[in-house]
């Protein structure tokens, strides 16, 4: 028995490609990598093909646009700037991430929120705590 069954199925799927003898379809940028490729054999190259990155220079503007910068936030608890990023308590009162936390527990109020007792945020453990006993910390 033969290894090869020239009138079986699978050999005509597989052999009757080279006879239509059709290139494979190809993307454009491949195309074009190939095309820059071939145009330069030793394979340095300091620009791409012409038609993915045109030499036409970009029109600079003249007119040169001021650099608006945000206002300079000050932390309400430690009293230091802020540059990064701020927590924004109401208008005018920021706080940097690491300082919104519990005035009377630490807890950081990040994800769980705050509660005003009197001028101070607290979590909401002490809020309840301070709300039925009704003393300034517990």
């Amino acid at each position: 028995m033969s290894w090869l069954q020239e009138d079986s199925e699978v050999y005509k799927m597989l052999h009757g490609n080279q006879e239509a003898k059709t290139s494979p379809r190809q993307s454009n940028s491949f195309k074009l990598l190939q095309e820059a490729l071939e145009n330069n054999p030793d394979g340095i190259t300091t620009t791409m093909p012409s038609r993915l990155s045109p030499n036409v220079q970009k029109p600079v503007s003249s007119i040169q646009k001021p650099v608006v910068t945000s206002p300079l936030r000050v932390c309400e608890k430690c009293n230091t700037s802020i540059h990064d990023v701020a927590v924004r308590i109401t208008d005018g009162r920021h706080r940097h991430p690491a300082c919104y936390v519990c005035a009377d527990c630490g807890l950081n109020l990040r994800m769980r929120g705050h509660f005003w007792a009197g001028d101070e945020l607290v979590c909401e453990k002490h809020a309840r705590a301070r709300h039925h006993t009704g003393s300034p910390r517990s």
